[in-house]
């Protein structure tokens, strides 16, 4: 019976939630979390960055995504339940009376002297705050009938700020979290002249110029674009935008990010016009892209309608398409009108001239140049988590220059009236730089020994 009913112990939550807390504030936890968030990082130096969540599932599948979001909610939930555990009791040492303590109490810190002095009590009660006060410390007394209890600290600052970086690392990754859920990052090729609806914001954008300003030796010095936002048809904002000095309108960041030749228009193109008997040239016209132009002499009418920088043909959808952004085989498709009669529009090559025959035309036409048409790169982000990675970034920053530097120490004298003057228990602690503590305390110890000698 009674075996029975110990193995049918009912569920305490209690119990779980103390298990729950165990589990969750594990040393072991962190350290695995760590090394997992460590190897997955050097994993990601060699996948493209700053791309939305969509791309990265697709690309390696849903699974390896929720994994890697799981290792920073976890580690979220590690750091806070160690913050949670350790820092209360921390602020309640800081906070609690530490003036009234016992003389077994100083003699249980693993620094202690007991000194003999033949001096008044108050006496050395002034020396011995104005020796703390000289070293920084904070000086607190408790004068009693018996006795006068003093304690002296420092550095409770740098006892704070190990807790505090070690919560900033939270902030940060939850900034993160949250900058991947709930905002975004796109990236945009666009071009001079063109306007483009953001989605996101439920507003146009107008690139109203874009041009390349270069030194003296011809490498580029910058690069810039100048942008106009219109909402609801009218123009709210106007910013000439570089490298590092981005617009900003309702949340959205636009940067200039980069810069490079259309795959898929050019500004004008030079075509040839040669008599196919003779391949003689008979003229040559500088087309605009997309405006028709005229040879009265030859009787034609010529428009650039298209461009490939590379060409490509698609035969299941019967269509034309750029294979790579680079020029490899550029192509221009010519719309032709010949003596009023319009003909096939050809596809002309640049590398490869003579590779059509055009029917019903007594000419050829060759491409002879061209002038690319430049586009600018534009990325685009919002990121609502990006003040709390700051704010983040900056607890750490602070909180570990201030670890690192602020040693939080502790030092208690009672001085107790004795027959030929006072006894005073000295005890001291520090939480680090014990090496340096110990030289501390020592030169204080000597420090009341002297004042039995100048008593004398």
């Amino acid at each position: 019976m009674t075996e029975h009913a110990e193995a049918s112990k009912p569920f305490s939550f209690k119990e779980f939630g103390d298990a729950f807390v165990e589990f969750f504030s594990s040393l072991k936890l962190a350290i695995l979390l760590m090394i997992t968030l460590a190897i997955l990082s050097t994993v990601g130096t060699v996948i493209q960055q700053g791309e939305q969540a969509d791309v990265y599932i697709k690309e390696y599948g849903e699974n390896a995504y929720w994994w890697f979001t799981s290792v920073l909610v976890l580690l979220c939930v590690n750091s806070l339940t160690c913050f949670q555990q350790r820092f209360p009791a921390i602020w309640r040492s800081i906070r609690q009376d530490k003036v009234n303590v016992t003389v077994s109490f100083i003699q249980n810190l693993k620094r202690s002297k007991t000194i003999e002095l033949p001096a008044e009590r108050n006496k050395v009660t002034e020396e011995l705050a104005m020796a703390f006060a000289e070293r920084g410390y904070g000086v607190l007394f408790n004068r009693g009938a018996a006795d006068t209890t003093i304690y002296a600290t420092k550095g409770i600052l740098g006892r704070v700020a190990a807790h505090v970086a070690h919560l900033s690392v939270t902030i940060i990754v939850l900034g993160g979290l949250l900058g991947t859920i709930v905002g975004f990052r796109d990236f945009g090729v666009c071009l001079e002249g063109q306007t483009y609806h953001i989605p996101q914001g439920k507003f146009d954008l107008h690139v109203d110029k874009f041009w390349i300003d270069y030194y003296d030796n011809g490498a580029v010095k910058s690069y810039n674009s100048t942008l106009t936002v219109i909402e609801n048809g009218e123009k709210k904002v106007t910013k000439t935008i570089t490298v590092n000095d981005p617009l900003v309108y309702k949340g959205i960041w636009f940067y200039q990010s980069s810069y490079g030749d259309s795959w898929d228009r050019v500004e004008k193109a030079r075509v040839v016009v040669k008599d196919k008997v003779t391949d003689k040239v008979v003229g040559e016209a500088i087309l605009d892209w997309q405006k028709e132009q005229t040879l009265k002499d030859l009787g034609l009418k010529l428009q650039l309608t298209d461009f490939v920088a590379d060409f490509g043909f698609d035969t299941k959808d019967r269509r034309v398409y750029s294979k790579i952004v680079e020029l490899g085989n550029p192509a221009i498709k010519l719309a032709i009108t010949e003596r009023d009669q319009s003909l096939p529009a050809p596809w002309i090559f640049y590398n490869y001239p003579d590779l059509f025959e055009i029917q019903g035309s007594k000419y050829k036409f060759e491409l002879a140049g061209y002038l690319t048409k430049k586009f600018t790169g534009l990325q685009i982000a919002r990121d609502p988590g990006v003040l709390i990675v700051w704010i983040g970034s900056t607890l750490l920053v602070v909180g570990v220059m201030l670890s690192a530097t602020i040693d939080h120490r502790g030092v208690w004298a009672k001085i107790v009236p004795a027959a030929s003057g006072v006894t005073v228990y000295l005890g001291g602690t520090a939480y680090k730089g014990q090496i340096d503590f110990d030289r501390e305390f020592q030169k204080l110890a000597e420090r009341v020994k002297d004042l039995g000698q100048r008593s004398t």
